[in-house]
């Protein structure tokens, strides 16, 4: 009987280990899920000293800007617009449930606030059959074409409400440059959105500036190559 060679067994069990151990750390792709890596940022303002709070939440906003990227590459702004409430309530409400990992990149405490980078792991896959069941997203999905920008809006200034807030960033997603919103600051006098757009941030100040929120004009206050700060005049007028 031919007894076996030690150097082809030891050589077999490394190769089983190493796919043993490809399967453990990178489950989705061997169970063959449709994953996108993204890097989002989120940002807190840090009230009465609790970092671990204001951690928490800018990792929270930083997660559902990973999650609005992926969505905002598969579904129009068209659809993100009139679809707007099904995909908060159905969708952003459950998050985590699209986010299989992240590690953050970066995190610093910075004028008064908690920022955080991070580089997650979406499930595409489920995130899109959900995206049809809703009927949010055609069979053959949808796709988005030509070049965009990555602008900052800086909204200085406190709104009356909550619900302003959301009312207000729903304005900003009906505007037809615009093609997806996301939160990434949000403060008692200040918030911050990243906007993506089809035109630049000079063309998207000049349809801010025609704009009015509940009455009130958009006063534009500066306007850079990335980024627009504006304030919305006679701020805190009641609702509607």
């Amino acid at each position: 009987m031919k007894s076996p060679n030690p150097a082809r067994t030891h050589a077999q069990r490394i190769t089983l280990f190493l796919v043993f151990s490809l399967v453990l750390l990178c489950p989705a792709a061997a169970a063959g899920v449709e994953t996108e890596s993204v890097e989002a940022e989120g940002s807190a303002a840090i009230q009465n000293n609790n970092l671990a709070q204001a951690r928490e939440q800018a990792i929270s906003l930083a997660l559902r800007g990973a999650l609005e990227k992926v969505l905002s590459a598969s579904v129009t702004p068209q659809v993100l617009a009139t679809r707007k409430s099904v995909i908060t309530d159905k969708v952003y409400s459950v998050t985590e449930r699209y986010i299989l990992g992240y590690r953050i990149v970066r995190e610093a405490e910075q004028d008064g606030a908690y920022a955080v980078r991070i580089a997650a792991t979406v499930d595409a896959g489920s995130l899109k059959g959900d995206l049809r069941s809703l009927g949010v997203l055609g069979g053959q999905g949808e796709e988005r074409t030509g070049p965009g920008h990555s602008i900052n809006l800086i909204v200085r200034g406190s709104l009356a409400s909550h619900h302003d807030f959301l009312a207000f960033r729903e304005m900003l997603a009906g505007m037809p440059p615009i093609r997806s919103v996301v939160t990434r600051f949000l403060s008692q006098d200040r918030f911050e959105m990243g906007l993506e757009s089809a035109e630049n941030p000079q063309m998207v100040a000049r349809e801010l500036s025609k704009r009015r929120f509940k009455g009130a004009p958009l006063r534009l206050l500066r306007v850079e190559a990335a980024s627009i700060e504006i304030t919305i005049q006679n701020q805190g007028v009641p609702r509607d």
